[in-house]
């Protein structure tokens, strides 16, 4: 919408920065609902963010490299309703499914299937769609139960 004004989006930008301490790239394409519970210190650098995507504080979502064309190739797509947690790092040409859950400070340099839950560094998958440990795939209901 502000690609044919250069001067505005930049400036949009660095206000950004100023008021909310949120690094938001014109470039990046933004669902609606996007909610920000804690927006301090997030750099957001992707190609694409889906609708309703919760993103809390100190979250980084961009290229693994030096990326100053804004390649698609090198920038995470965010799918649907996914919970991106305090301090995480999205990195590279990735894809974070819908219905995913990143933990607090996972580093993700790998694509996150539809439904999972990753946490750690570097980020590997704990939960999918109400499977808990892949290894058994004992249900949510049965570790309740124990």
């Amino acid at each position: 919408m502000l690609r044919g004004i250069p001067v505005l989006p930049g400036l949009l930008t660095y206000l950004n920065i100023v008021l909310f301490g949120l690094e938001v790239s014109p470039r990046c394409e933004i669902g609606p609902g996007i909610f920000f519970p804690h927006a301090s210190g997030t750099v957001i650098g992707a190609w694409r963010i889906g609708s309703n995507v919760t993103i809390f504080q100190a979250v980084t979502l961009g290229s693994k490299e030096l990326d100053m064309e804004f390649d698609r190739k090198l920038r995470p797509d965010i799918g649907d309703n996914v919970v991106l947690g305090a301090g995480s790092k999205i990195l590279g040409g990735i894809h974070i499914g819908d219905h995913a859950i990143v933990g607090a400070n996972a580093v993700v340099v790998d694509s996150v299937e539809a439904g999972s839950t990753v946490v750690g560094i570097p980020a590997r998958k704990v939960r999918t769609r109400g499977v808990v440990n892949t290894q058994t795939a004992m249900p949510i209901s049965a570790h309740q139960n124990q």
